[in-house]
């Protein structure tokens, strides 16, 4: 699943839209995989989601075994910011305060055996990290280094420093 790291920016042909209204839709991500947008991130009038056949981009928003899940980058297609709850001052703050490369301790608040993915939180904000490996055990710390903003969905990327 090289180029489909999470917040990666990626190209895509809507496939299928298995129930108009309830699920989401399916994306073609150039016949590597596919990926999936959930009716939430969607427009609540079906008529404005994309079309079969649309061909339009997407962050990738996790990765999970078997699914790619996706965020529509046209505003078009999407329900309204994303935002994670962060507003745009905190959101300007939270880059300002840990700028790429800079190195912070956080906490592992949740991990998900299913796919190895975790949660941590730190002052002022949280991540979620792919698994490699063991996962580690919820309430350790350890140190992190900030590798990304993503500004459309106000998220901030970590890796374990050393990774």
């Amino acid at each position: 699943m090289i180029g489909f790291e999470v917040g990666s920016a990626v190209t895509g042909t809507v496939s299928l839209i298995p129930r108009p209204g309830a699920i989401g839709i399916i994306v073609d991500l150039d016949g590597e995989t596919e990926g999936f947008v959930d009716v939430l991130s969607l427009p609540r009038q079906v008529e404005s989601w994309p079309a079969v056949g649309t061909r339009t981009t997407f962050e990738v928003l996790d990765r999970r075994p078997g699914q790619i899940r996706l965020w529509p980058l046209d505003a078009r297609f999407r329900s309204g910011p994303l935002g994670n709850g962060v507003s745009e001052d905190d959101w300007r703050a939270r880059k300002s305060r840990y700028p790429v490369g800079v190195t912070l301790t956080a906490e592992v608040s949740q991990a998900f055996v299913s796919d190895g993915s975790y949660f941590v939180r730190y002052e002022g904000g949280w991540s979620l990290l792919e698994g490699e490996g063991d996962l580690p055990a919820v309430g350790s710390r350890a140190e992190y280094e900030v590798v990304r903003h993503l500004d459309t969905t106000r998220r901030t990327l970590l890796r374990p420093v050393g990774k």
